[in-house]
């Protein structure tokens, strides 16, 4: 387990010393979880951000993460973000020793709070129904809601919650997350 989450952070650190990004790391009382975010024009294509995370909770279930991610503004004057993306993830559960794998569609709003300090609040959703939930699921879902504070140009903390639920097929409903956490999001 220690070798997966050091190959995950060099991985992360690896992409985020090639190119400008996004890290994002969150800690709740029992749970940690580190995302990158990289412009999809580093890569040739434009228009879209890709993805990549790990979470790890004191039950040892953890989990990977990859996907791509399209976020606009429909108008200037607007003070709403919104996205849709399709993300893949990998979960491995000790107890009950399951492991699923889902590919989900979801999407993301975020009001920007007109202040002094620039804030806003955000909801994201992913949803695998079983045809596109894998293993030992029968289907995944993970929402997270954040309040957000940009401190710097380049740094934002931020409060939230976040439900990630599967349905295994030989014990019902599992929350491999049901915390609130507090987290910083660095752009460099």
């Amino acid at each position: 387990m220690k070798k997966l989450i050091a190959g995950l952070s060099m991985a992360i650190f690896a992409l985020g010393s090639a190119e400008a990004g996004e890290l994002d790391v969150y800690l709740s009382s029992q749970s940690v979880q580190a995302g990158y975010s990289m412009d999809t024009g580093k890569i040739g294509y434009g228009g879209g951000n890709l993805i990549f995370g790990g979470y790890y909770d004191t039950d040892h279930d953890w989990q990977a993460n990859a996907g791509l991610m399209v976020l606009g503004t429909p108008t200037a004057n607007q003070p709403f973000t919104y996205g849709l993306g399709v993300m893949g993830y990998f979960s491995f559960i000790d107890e009950p020793n399951d492991d699923v794998q889902a590919i989900t569609l979801g999407g993301l709003i975020k009001y920007h709070i007109p202040a002094k300090m620039p804030m806003a609040v955000s909801a994201q959703l992913f949803f695998a129904p079983e045809i596109t939930t894998f293993g030992d699921g029968k289907n995944f879902g993970d929402f997270q809601a954040n309040y957000e504070v940009s401190f710097l140009p380049s740094a934002t903390g931020y409060v939230g919650y976040r439900l990630t639920r599967t349905d295994l097929n030989n014990y019902g409903n599992y929350d491999i997350e049901d915390r609130f956490h507090v987290g910083v999001r660095l752009m460099f």
